[in-house]
């Protein structure tokens, strides 16, 4: 068993000293990392440090949508009961009064 050992190790020393001033090439070395297994953790890093490009017209069309949606008043555009009045050639145009609520339901 021991002979076993000392010949693993006798490899190894002998790979190491044979191997010391080899480099790979660029094309070999990409080729191993992308070829490599990853770890949970590499992956989680690679998600969370990836550039996310967005362009600026949707951008600014969205933000202005969302803008539209939170502030303006849902009942704004809601059509008013309206009674026309004709009296000799003028006209009274009473309508009832809605109040312009936020984010509230008409009860």
């Amino acid at each position: 068993m021991e002979n076993k050992d000392k010949l693993g190790a006798e490899l190894k020393k002998i790979m190491e000293e044979e191997t010391f001033d080899m480099t790979l090439s660029q094309a070999a070395t990409d080729n191993i990392l992308k070829n490599k297994k990853k770890k949970l953790s590499q992956r989680m890093n690679e998600f969370l440090n990836r550039e996310i490009e967005i362009p600026l017209a949707p951008a600014i069309i969205g933000l202005a949508a969302l803008f539209a949606i939170t502030v303006i008043p849902k009942n704004i555009f809601d059509l008013q009961e309206r009674q026309i009045i004709n009296i000799e050639g003028s006209q009274i145009i009473v309508r009832e009064r809605y109040e312009v609520v936020k984010n509230e339901d008409k009860n």
